[in-house]
C-alpha cells in the first residue's frame, strides 16, 4: 500500500462527514450574508429609480414643451420635480446616516436651540409627500416652550422621518398631529397617525435597521426609525412608540432642556 493511501484510509466516513459539516457551516453564513446583501441593493435601487425616474419626466416635458405649456401646467411640472428631489435629498441622507452608524461615525454637535424653527423646516421638507396625499400637519405646544440641547440638521432629520413614517401610514386627507411638550427636565415631541397601528410584535422590532411595518405602504427603505433612535440617543434623548392595532400609533423622543 502507499503511503498516500494508507493516509486516506485512515480517514473514516464519520470524519468525512464532519468536516463537510464544518465546510457548509462556514459557507453558509457567507452565502446569506451575501443573498441579504444583493437584495438591499435591489431595495435600493429600486427606490432611488421611482424618484429618478419622475424628475427626468418631468424636465422631459418642460424642456420639449416649454412653448406651449400653459403656466398653470409648468408649474405642476415643476412641483413635482421638487418633490423628487425632495425624495432623493430624504433616501440619500438616511443611507448616509445609516452607513455612519454603521462605521461608527456618526456625529452630533449639540447646541441651545428652539424646536419651533426645527418642526417648520422638517414640516417643509415633508410638504411634498403630504400634498400628494392632501395631508395636513397640526403642532400643538405645552409648556414654556423652553430652549432644548440638540443639533438643529439632526433635530430636523429626526422630525421629518417621523412625518414621512405617519404620512405614509395614514390615510388620505388625514391630519398628522405634532405635540410638543415641556417638563423640567426635558422636552418630548409626540407625532401621532391615524393609522392601522402596530401591534406589539412589530413595536419589538420597530426600531431596527432595514425594517418595515406589515402594514407599510409599498416603498421605503425602512431605516427611518432606525435613524431616528440613533440620533436622539446620541443628543441625549430617548425614543419610544405607543400603539394599539386599529387605531394609530404615536412615535416620541425626548431632547433634554438648555439649562
Amino acid at each position: 500500500m502507499s503511503p498516500s493511501a494508507a493516509v486516506l484510509s485512515t480517514v473514516s466516513p464519520a470524519a468525512s462527514s464532519a468536516s463537510f459539516a464544518t465546510l457548509v457551516g462556514k459557507v453558509e453564513p457567507r452565502r446569506q450574508a451575501t443573498a441579504r446583501e444583493s437584495a438591499l441593493l435591489a431595495t435600493v435601487a429600486h427606490e432611488l429609480r421611482n424618484p429618478l425616474t419622475s424628475l427626468r419626466l418631468s424636465l422631459d416635458m418642460l424642456v420639449s414643451e416649454i412653448d406651449e405649456l400653459p403656466p398653470e401646467s409648468a408649474l405642476l411640472l415643476i412641483q413635482r420635480a421638487q418633490r423628487s428631489v425632495a425624495h432623493l435629498h430624504g433616501l440619500i441622507e438616511n443611507l448616509t446616516s445609516t452607513t455612519a452608524v454603521d462605521a461608527g461615525h456618526l456625529q452630533v454637535n449639540a447646541t441651545t436651540m428652539d424646536l419651533e424653527p426645527a418642526l417648520d423646516e422638517a414640516i417643509g421638507l415633508v410638504q411634498g409627500l403630504l400634498a400628494q396625499r392632501n395631508q395636513s400637519v397640526e403642532v400643538y405646544f405645552a409648556g414654556d416652550g423652553s430652549p432644548v440641547r440638540g443639533d438643529r440638521a439632526r433635530v430636523v432629520q429626526v422630525i421629518a422621518n417621523l412625518l414621512g413614517n405617519a404620512s405614509k401610514y395614514s390615510v388620505e386627507r388625514d391630519t398628522i398631529e405634532v405635540h410638543v411638550m415641556a417638563s423640567a427636565h426635558h422636552t418630548r415631541v409626540r407625532v401621532s397617525d391615524h393609522g392601522p397601528g402596530i401591534s406589539p410584535q412589530e413595536q419589538q422590532r420597530i426600531f431596527g435597521a432595514w425594517q418595515r411595518g406589515q402594514s407599510a405602504a409599498p416603498g421605503g427603505l425602512g431605516l427611518g426609525l432606525s435613524i431616528v433612535q440613533n440620533l436622539v440617543q446620541q443628543l441625549g434623548g430617548r425614543v419610544g412608540v405607543e400603539s394599539t392595532l386599529g387605531q394609530g400609533a404615536t412615535f416620541w423622543f425626548t431632547l433634554p432642556n438648555a439649562a
